[in-house]
């Protein structure tokens, strides 16, 4: 297989996101999986496909890329690598900032590297709407601040598309198109 799973690296109500090895290319990639107890179930399948798609296609440097889409060849669960993010949440980065406050050590930099990490999280908004795409789970959790200046934000899995409700099937916009793909099982 092109991917070899090396550790968990986080988990949410829907899927586990992996850290796993792109043999092909000799990388690092967060991989995506539903969560055996989810994959059953067919919205739970339509969710994760229409987070992967919608993801995928909001190409932004403040959002994180989608690699591939794909299904496992043993049992045919979907799945779905990206970009491997690493640095700390924003959240994190502010309450180090009002730690050092507090404390008397902050750099003055410090809150204009966080506006500035703000301002990439409102550029990457305005442009998923201009898509026709919602977030709507914006939080400080959401956002990750790499060490070179990165900052990208994750966790589309509860993204609206603009026009639809959320019980809408049909899953067609006229920015970004859904495949009604289910799960096998």
């Amino acid at each position: 297989t092109r991917y070899t799973l090396t550790r968990m690296h986080a988990e949410g109500g829907l899927g586990k996101i992996w850290v796993a090895r792109d043999v092909d290319l000799n990388r690092e990639v967060a991989l995506k999986e539903l969560k055996p107890d989810q994959a059953a179930h067919p919205d739970a399948c339509r969710r994760f496909w229409k987070e992967a798609q919608v993801t995928g296609q909001l190409e932004h440097p403040n959002i994180v890329p989608v690699y591939e889409l794909a299904r496992r060849p043993q049992d045919e669960q979907p799945f779905y690598t990206m970009r491997l993010v690493h640095g700390q949440t924003l959240r994190d980065a502010i309450a180090q900032y009002h730690q050092r406050l507090r404390d008397g050590k902050q750099d003055p930099l410090e809150l204009v590297r966080l506006l500035g990490a703000f301002v990439c999280v409102c550029h990457a908004v305005s442009y998923a709407h201009s898509r026709g795409v919602v977030h709507r789970d914006l939080k400080p959790e959401n956002v990750v601040l790499g060490s070179f200046g990165e900052v990208i934000l994750l966790d589309w899995g509860l993204a609206k598309l603009i026009g639809q409700s959320d019980g809408d099937r049909s899953e067609e916009s006229p920015s970004v198109a859904i495949a009604g793909a289910a799960c096998a099982g």
